[in-house]
């Protein structure tokens, strides 16, 4: 008797449930957000299609410095994808924590939820991220030029030489949301807007966003890989009179003072089929002397360097 109740208790709930639904999707006053799902039903491969692996990386960290803030957690998500039908399907996940060996700020733990007893004693399995690295052909990150860095630095070794030989795309930078009528790149705004929620700056929460955004924004990934496949070149407007540094600026080279990596000269990035056209450019305009940019500092950056701060150090 219980039993039968309880089941119409559960198909009343049901229809009413679908009820409220269809109410608040037909109301222009109302949103109707789905929890970001923790799995994914994808297409499958035509026979044929060459399958390729991607993995989507989160880090939480004790800070924005890669050279000094280490690593707490990590969120690996790997799956398949090919060139035909894209996403096909999860692979493996994992999240794992770290302690760092010191007290972890207040103010991370206010964005993370992580505190001192979640990572006491824990390690991150480098050797499972190392297999899983291996079998990667893309690492997408949202905000990768942070991933990348703190992986660079603050793994151990052998993990470190294995993600500076890597492709790296970025769901941040390399789709343009604000051309698809997103007004902002926030992880969390880009699926709020795309009618989802979750609760984000946990590791592998964020790579289930991440992935859930490129599946649900139509040509997303596809917009990423192209970008992920393009060269560009940073080149460095070398000794350049100070007369013209406005021109660099509007341009968008930046400053550079030399106490880094590059010396001291206004530089910029741009897509490789444009160097040709910029080097013109600063002989006419900056150096008012033919083929003088040919003698300027200059080097190639590709997947395997962007979003690096290899790519800022001039062979």
């Amino acid at each position: 008797m219980n039993d039968n109740v309880n089941k119409i208790n559960e198909a009343v709930s049901s229809i009413a449930l679908e009820q409220a639904i269809t109410v608040i999707s037909n109301n222009n006053d109302l949103k109707l957000l789905k929890r970001v799902p923790e799995q994914h039903l994808f297409g499958t491969a035509s026979e044929g299609s060459k399958l390729f692996k991607a993995a989507i990386i989160d880090l939480e960290t004790l800070g924005l410095d890669p050279k000094a803030h280490p690593i707490i957690e990590i969120g690996f998500l790997l799956f398949s994808f090919t060139s035909e039908e894209g996403i096909i399907e999860i692979i493996e996940t994992y999240n794992g924590l770290q302690d760092p060996g010191m007290p972890i700020p207040t103010e991370i733990t206010k964005i993370t939820g992580i505190t001192d007893n979640d990572v006491a004693g824990k390690t991150i399995d480098w050797e499972l991220v190392g297999r899983l690295l291996q079998e990667t052909d893309l690492v997408i990150c949202h905000n990768a030029s942070f991933d990348r860095n703190h992986l660079e630095l603050q793994s151990p070794p052998f993990i470190q030489d294995i993600v500076k030989n890597m492709a790296f795309g970025c769901s941040l930078k390399d789709v343009d949301w604000r051309q698809r009528g997103y007004e902002s790149t926030k992880l969390e705004f880009l699926n709020f807007k795309a009618g989802f929620f979750y609760e984000g700056h946990r590791a592998l929460v964020d790579c289930w966003a991440t992935l859930n955004i490129l599946a649900v924004e139509p040509s997303s990934f596809d917009e990423l890989k192209t970008n992920v496949r393009k060269r560009d070149v940073l080149i460095c407007a070398l000794n350049s009179s100070f007369d013209t540094k406005d021109l660099l600026k509007a341009r968008g080279y930046r400053w550079s003072d030399g106490t880094a990596a590059l010396p001291k000269a206004w530089w910029t990035t741009i897509e490789e089929s444009a160097f040709n056209e910029e080097k013109a450019w600063l002989d006419e305009i900056i150096y008012k002397s033919q083929s003088a940019s040919s003698a300027l500092p200059s080097r190639v950056i590709t997947a395997r360097t962007r979003y690096s701060r290899r790519a800022e150090i001039l062979d």
